[in-house]
């Protein structure tokens, strides 16, 4: 949840003002290390090992995107 404080400053800032905050937190976020337990890395394996013993249960980015815009509309 957004500090409402901070919620108003932001709402208070032009439109440039807000995209240039994004653009600042996009860089901070991008830069930021992903900590992956072992057990989501074990997950992880375990699902492409699925993928490479029967392809046909993927998606390709098409599929996803349709189905990704149908959940949308």
């Amino acid at each position: 949840m957004v500090n409402p404080a901070l919620q108003s400053a932001i709402e208070a800032m032009s439109l440039d003002e807000r995209l240039e905050l994004v653009e600042f937190i996009e860089k901070t976020v991008e830069s930021a290390p992903i900590d992956v337990t072992e057990g989501q890395k074990t997950v992880i394996r375990s699902r492409a090992a699925e993928l490479d013993a029967d392809p046909s249960i993927g998606l390709t980015w098409d599929e996803l995107r349709a189905r990704l815009a149908a959940r949308r509309a």
